[in-house]
């Protein structure tokens, strides 16, 4: 059975009386390519057609190694400024300006790209534009420059809360959420001259002496991501850019490293996406790689072929390539397809670790879509097993950040090819690295000591751009020059001497204004400690897991709206193609009636932050009389004569239990005529899909209550849950704590900022 219709993360709304019509009205992008360096505009516009006062959040995607360089909205005829302030104050700004009438903006920063902005207190017919202004840092890859403007988020795989994502940041899609979209980029320099492709879009393209303009034409929606392909007239030169960074300097060099030595032999291990996500174009797009890597095989090498969903299927073992067996692959190739439940991608990768001889060094060319949530695990899981992870993204929206730091952190690389792009071409560029012979002790030798330096990515490959940073107390001089050196030495810095010169800046340029201290500033980020963070965050105006950027607009008194304003999350729309729903080359129009809204909530449904909030998803499937849905028995509504537990009830009624001997197992029993918070419900619903059973999903949230500080805490309870706790298996532990953590929050008595009464408020109106 197809997975979309199993999960109960889907669903069928119907619209309601008071069905907000959509806030979002659509997004302008302008934006300009100048060498390497990318900046862009976007301005949404938010418009309440609604009777009523509204608090609107919406998350959305940018690319995940963007660098916020502002943050204003347009109100009316007034602009208003963002400022990025720490995360606690930021909140406490948004929260008191809530309370008081006026109408603030809130941008806050996930992982992986992930966007959440906030709008209080926008008025019925009130229009309000939020802009933001990012830059990127790009690299050439086998000679031709990728961009990438991301627009939406696909559904993913796993729980949003156990990775992480506080549940007002997790993203909703709906078949009936539909909004234009208009953008226009410049290519400036020397690369305006060169092939320039937009193969997702339909566009016009203008040549001037101003440099190159490119118009999406009319029609584009946020949909899909937009590709535009730059190759060049000409190799680049290996570039050394300087910009002042307050008192000091900050160096950026871009070294283009020529082909490697091949190796004679490959052993290469090939794993193929079939969860339910990569239907239709998806798992095309992967057929056709997959032909393209088979295709370019030699008979000396080894190669093997597993398909993963919710299991890991090995279709052909490891093996020499020869031509009997690469004509069984791709047959096993065209026999692939979509049909094998969720992406389980962790167990994947350590199951294919597993299929070849210990000791063997084995390079993985994993093809996904990426859309996992817990993006930690998968990065762990590839690390451990000591091989390279190459992988190539599909799909018109994958998880670039995701597939990034796979590969980042395993010494990989990565390739990405949406519908419209030559899926051979990626397969053909992915393998002329695998086959490289590697680079080891790869540095950079500046000349002269830097204060700081960050080190050289672990995959370097000929043909891609090698970026190296560093920070110097002041200039270099006018005989600034770096080198790119591998093998032998004693460290980067005046002392590298040693070792084989790879590559050596020829031209060096100064770069104006303090767009490339920033981005350098944000790459420091990874090799800072907390208060570092925090400051080099603040000092460099940076968006961060630390810090939020807050506005307010003050309103006269008698335009604050009298009433409280209600929660409404922005739905996005679902990724073109995506699972099978159609496809981008030949597009599916679905009907779409005012009446019913097709709608696939990638964490919780939308509800009101009123006294009227919607049901949960369970207790809706209860009130449907849908009895082929199995709930299990802890998750089932009690009776409205029984008061609703309190935490500390739960913590202290699970103790008194196995206190008097009862068993680990009746737990559940004893539990079941509880009236319970739908925020706790919430959470062992979050456990039980992950395959935590009914006993130990109530002692690890019992556990976790009674740890926790503040007024729930209770020592006594943990005393008597302690021992059982401890026989738990680590990981399963940590998963409820990040859980429970997620939806529930820290304790009372834990934090006292508005911070932490944001992610309350939040929280109970997103149960």
């Amino acid at each position: 059975m197809d997975a979309r219709m199993t999960d109960p993360a889907f669903a069928l709304h119907a619209r309601g009386s008071r069905q907000t019509p959509p806030v979002l009205q659509g997004v302008a992008a302008s934006g300009r390519l100048d060498g390497v360096l990318f900046t862009m505009t976007l301005r949404q516009t938010w418009c309440n057609r609604s009777g009523r006062n509204l608090e609107a959040i919406y998350s959305f995607p940018l690319p995940a190694q963007a660098v916020l360089l502002g943050f204003a909205a347009q109100f009316g005829a007034r602009r208003v400024q963002g400022q990025v302030l720490a995360r606690s104050q930021a909140e406490r700004v948004y929260e008191d300006a809530l309370a008081g009438g006026d109408a603030p903006a809130l941008l806050e920063a996930g992982r992986d790209g992930l966007h959440t902005a906030s709008l209080g207190n926008l008025l019925p017919g009130e229009q309000v534009v939020l802009e933001l202004r990012f830059a990127q840092l790009l690299a050439f890859e086998q000679g031709r420059l990728r961009l990438v403007v991301p627009t939406t988020i696909a559904p993913r795989h796993g729980s949003a809360l156990a990775a992480g994502v506080p549940v007002h940041q997790q993203p909703e899609v709906s078949l009936a959420a539909e909004y234009p979209l208009a953008l226009e980029l410049t290519v400036a320099g020397s690369l305006a001259s060169g092939r320039i492709e937009c193969p997702t879009h339909p566009h016009t393209l203008q040549r001037s002496d101003a440099g190159a303009r490119l118009v999406l034409a009319e029609g584009a929606r946020l949909d899909r991501d937009v590709v535009l392909l730059v190759t060049p007239p000409e190799p680049r030169p290996d570039l050394l850019v300087t910009a002042r960074d307050g008192a000091g300097v900050v160096a950026l060099a871009a070294f283009q490293l020529p082909p490697a030595p091949p190796r004679e032999r490959i052993a290469l291990a090939l794993l193929v996406d079939c969860s339910g996500s990569m239907g239709g174009d998806g798992i095309a797009s992967a057929r056709r790689a997959l032909h393209g890597v088979l295709v370019a095989l030699a008979p000396g090498d080894e190669a093997s072929l597993s398909r993963f969903g919710s299991q890991v299927e090995h279709a052909l073992g490891p093996g020499p390539c020869g031509d009997d067996a690469r004509s069984l692959l791709h047959r096993v190739v065209d026999a692939t397809d979509a049909s094998m439940g969720g992406t389980e991608m962790a167990a994947a990768l350590r199951a294919v670790f597993g299929l070849w001889p210990a000791g063997r060094a084995v390079d993985v060319l994993l093809i996904t879509d990426g859309e996992v949530w817990d993006g930690d695990t998968l990065v762990a899981a590839a690390r451990a097993g000591g091989h390279r992870v190459f992988a190539i993204g599909v799909g018109s929206a994958p998880a670039e950040g995701v597939l990034r730091r796979l590969a980042e952190a395993t010494g990989g690389a990565c390739e990405f090819a949406t519908p419209g792009e030559a899926l051979q071409a990626a397969a053909a560029r992915m393998l002329a690295r695998i086959r490289q012979l590697p680079h080891a002790g790869v540095r950079v030798d500046w000349g002269t000591q830097p204060t700081w330096e960050l080190p050289v990515p672990a995959g370097v490959f000929g043909g891609d751009t090698v970026v190296a940073w560093a920070g110097f107390g002041r200039g270099l001089g006018e005989c600034a020059r770096a080198r790119l050196l591998a093998g032998a030495g004693d460290g980067a810095g005046a002392g590298a001497g040693a070792g084989a010169e790879l590559a050596r800046t020829c031209v060096t340029l100064p770069a104006e204004g303090t767009d490339l201290a920033r981005i350098a500033a944000s790459r420091r980020l990874a090799m800072a400690d907390e208060a570092q963070a925090l400051q080099l965050a603040l000092d460099h105006q940076l968006l961060t897991d630390r810090t939020h950027c807050v506005l307010v607009h003050r309103r006269a008194d008698e335009d604050k709206p009298a009433e409280e304003a209600e929660l409404h999350r922005v739905q996005s729309m679902l990724a073109a193609g995506w699972g099978g729903t159609g496809s981008v080359r030949e597009e599916v129009h679905f009907s779409r009636s005012h009446d019913m809204e097709y709608s696939m909530p990638m964490a919780t449904p939308s509800v009101w932050r009123s006294g009227r909030t919607a049901s949960g998803r369970v207790e809706a499937l209860l009130d449907s009389g849908m009895d082929e849905v199995e709930i299990p028995a802890f998750l089932r509504r009690q009776g409205a004569e029984e008061p609703c537990m309190t935490l500390a009830d739960i913590a202290a009624g699970v103790a008194r239990h196995l206190r008097r001997g009862g068993e680990l197992a009746r737990l559940p029993a004893h539990c079941s005529r509880w009236s319970l918070p739908a925020p706790v419900r919430r959470v062992l619903r979050e456990l039980a899909a992950h395959g935590i059973d009914e006993p130990h999903a109530w002692l690890l949230l019992a556990d976790w209550i009674a740890g926790r500080p503040g007024s729930d805490g209770d020592a006594q309870a943990q005393a008597v849950l302690l021992p059982l706790v401890q026989a738990v298996d680590p990981a399963q532990r940590d998963l409820a704590r990040r859980v429970a953590e997620g939806v529930l929050g820290a304790g009372e008595g834990a934090a006292d900022d508005a911070g932490s009464a944001r992610a309350r408020r939040l929280r109970q109106a997103l149960p």
